[in-house]
């Protein structure tokens, strides 16, 4: 199974109003090979393994795990909250 966070958390880098540079932190797990594709995902920093919600919003289908996931239906949402 793949776990994702069902719903993005308040501090997500991903959020409209963040002031974080995106593009420069994808950067950092794009697949050299292959443009707008990723080698892994993004995990949220509320969890210790589950995908970061916004990232999956955004990118779900260009990285290989998120594309299997969802196509043999292993997609499994979860609340995670460590920092709680």
């Amino acid at each position: 199974m793949l776990r994702v966070q069902r719903k993005a958390c308040a501090t997500c880098i991903y959020r409209p109003d963040s002031a974080l540079d995106i593009e420069s932190l994808e950067q950092a797990i794009a697949d050299p090979r292959m443009a707008g594709h990723f080698r892994g995902s993004r995990i949220c920093h509320h969890s210790a393994d589950a995908v970061c919600a916004g990232f999956w919003a955004r990118h779900k289908d260009n990285y290989d795990a998120g594309q299997l996931a969802q196509r043999l239906g292993l997609v499994l949402f979860v609340d995670d909250d460590t920092l709680a």
